[in-house]
């Protein structure tokens, strides 16, 4: 029996087996992702028949934008820091002609663009990444959305001229309410050919009118989850807690995507805090604390796990920052002198330090095991375990 002898709808669902963004979707490092659709698109080489019964299929599974912008690190931006995967990008993405929504970003204040604006084609699966990435990059540039304008315009990219255009109820929710994200911009349009559907466009403005989260419920938020992965770490379900921490990272507006961390919203974070319970303190300072607890209890996760690789990654990228401010990345300084005791949570600073000292006891590095102790000794003085460690490293080294 070949596939034109099944029955038209079993081979619908084999065409959207191989024709779904998902199954052509490469996954890379860090959670970076880019789609290959060269094998599955040899399908449409098969025969005639087969052509438009699975060209049905890829066209409502496959649903494309295209993005005008006058900035050519946007792309970049987008892609590295949203983690977006890009389509098509340059003079291909200018030709392109299957998008279902053309987005236009223009800024009026600073008049035409001098280079000409730069175009780049994208998922409509990827689209919440896209718009969370934009909402990301107005709370680290503050003021930002008021200078620009955002145009989007809703397209049948199939139907031919003469027939009436039409795009379904579904998709336009796929293509309009992401961008609820944004708020504050100088002026936003949505027109097409059809119209967009007035229910959806209601929708949309709604989401855009709810006010971000202030720095002191998101920092209410991070502080609640963290809690919460405490309490799963505590009952030994060290995965499912390191899954929460990551959302109190989130929470705070810093990203963990693998062994990155995309840190948002510094300038938004940049305040003397009003509400309870952190009325009077400074909302980075709070930002910081919460943030060597999480870097503290996601190393003690990790421990509990015996995973010493992540344990030394996650350690030593907190510690690495910690020594650029004293010198001690660039040579050996006392303990003493590496500690700074007067950092806010000093006492998690501590923990991170033996903590990754156990990595690299674990992994066979028992000089720098013996450097990091010696550190966390003078974090934490009354300590045993950690004045135990130091003397068992010390008895090997001889």
């Amino acid at each position: 029996m070949g596939l034109l002898d099944l029955p038209p709808e079993i081979r619908d669902q084999i065409y959207a087996v191989i024709l779904h963004p998902n199954n052509n979707r490469t996954f890379l490092e860090d959670e970076y992702t880019s789609y290959d659709y060269r094998h599955a698109l040899a399908l449409l080489r098969v025969n005639r028949q087969i052509y438009y019964e699975a060209r049905e299929v890829f066209r409502n599974l496959n649903v494309f934008l295209r993005i005008e912008t006058p900035w050519e690190e946007a792309e970049r931006h987008v892609n590295h820091i949203g983690h977006v995967p890009i389509i098509m990008r340059g003079l291909r993405a200018e030709r392109f002609r299957g998008h279902s929504l053309q987005v236009t970003i223009e800024t009026p204040a600073a008049g035409e663009p001098e280079y000409g604006t730069h175009q780049f084609v994208m998922l409509a699966d990827d689209l919440p990444a896209f718009t969370k990435a934009w909402f990301y990059w107005n709370l680290s540039h503050s003021g930002l959305n008021q200078w620009l304008v955002l145009k989007l315009f809703l397209r049948d990219p199939y139907s031919p001229d003469w027939d009436e255009k039409h795009v379904r109820r579904d998709i336009q929710r796929r293509l309009f309410l992401p961008w609820g994200d944004l708020k504050g911009l100088h002026n936003f349009t949505i027109t097409g050919d059809p119209k967009p559907q007035p229910k959806i466009i209601h929708e949309l403005r709604a989401l855009q009118a709810i006010e971000p989260m202030s720095p002191e419920k998101c920092l209410a938020e991070g502080i609640r989850l963290k809690n919460e992965g405490n309490e799963l770490l505590q009952k030994g379900e060290y995965a499912a807690a390191l899954e929460v921490y990551n959302r109190a990272w989130e929470a705070i507006h810093i990203v963990v995507r693998g062994r990155t961390r995309h840190v948002h919203a510094e300038a938004f974070f940049a305040r003397d805090l009003v509400d309870e319970p952190f009325a009077g303190k400074n909302g980075q300072l709070e930002r910081m604390n919460l943030r060597l607890q999480l870097v503290a209890n996601t190393c003690l996760a990790y421990m509990k796990m015996e995973n010493w690789p992540e344990l030394q990654f996650w350690g030593m990228r907190t510690i690495q920052l910690m020594r650029q401010a004293t010198g001690a990345n660039q040579r050996h300084i006392p303990p003493e002198d590496e500690a700074l005791l007067s950092f806010p949570s000093a006492t998690q600073v501590g923990k991170i330090y033996y903590r990754t000292a156990r990595a690299f006891q674990e992994l066979g590095d028992r000089d720098e095991a013996r450097r990091l102790v010696r550190v966390a000794q003078v974090y934490l003085p009354g300590d045993k375990t950690v004045r135990d460690t130091l003397a068992s490293l010390a008895l090997k080294l001889g």
